[in-house]
């Protein structure tokens, strides 16, 4: 992908700060897109991570904010949404970037924050965010899970559509290259990248 592959883009990227949100994020500042940064949680350790990528960002020199949000709530993921339109413009992509661990079968809570991860919080993020991109003519939904299951792809796409009706975007969900998340970014962001002219 080239430097300006995504230039007057806005990219949405929620996730935890760790290396694989980290590498989207700062791929599509690079790439030329403005950033709208948020958490998954409240955490403080997210609150800094998610700020740390702000800064890199402002390096780079591309507009973007970071909010600190529980990305499981609707009421902040949809103000996240609007927050993003009114302060960066119309969103092009909103990439969820789970950085949740396989939870302990022990630990109810961790199964309750693997599930809202995996499960609840990319579809509110479809459901605000596509709701804005059908509005203004179309966007790309991606979900970044620990591995890829078509399953999940399956009925998370069952009910966006179930909320948003026909004409929404979908979600594509891609699995994380744990190894190599620079590599990783880029190839998902080369599936953002628009289509070459003919």
């Amino acid at each position: 992908m080239t430097n300006d592959a995504l230039t007057g883009q806005v990219i949405a990227a929620i996730g935890g700060g760790d290396a694989h949100h980290r590498a989207v994020a700062v791929a599509a500042a690079e790439a030329g897109a403005s950033v709208a940064l948020a958490t998954f949680n409240t955490l403080s350790e997210q609150e800094f991570s998610v700020n740390s990528v702000a800064n890199e960002i402002w390096a780079i020199g591309r507009d973007h904010f970071a909010d600190v949000i529980e990305a499981s709530d609707p009421e902040q993921m949809g103000a996240f949404a609007q927050k993003a339109w009114s302060q960066l413009g119309p969103c092009d992509a909103i990439v969820v970037v789970s950085s949740l661990p396989t939870p302990s079968p022990d630990s109810p809570v961790e199964e309750k924050r693997a599930f809202a991860g995996r499960h609840r919080t990319p579809l509110l993020a479809a459901q605000a965010f596509g709701q804005l991109m059908r509005e203004h003519g179309g966007g790309a939904v991606v979900f970044v899970a620990p591995e890829r299951d078509p399953a999940d792809e399956k009925a998370l796409n069952a009910a966006l559509s179930a909320h948003l009706g026909a004409g929404g975007p979908r979600i594509t969900v891609v699995g994380r290259d744990a190894p190599a998340p620079e590599k990783a970014a880029a190839r998902l962001l080369a599936l953002l990248s628009p289509e070459p002219a003919s």
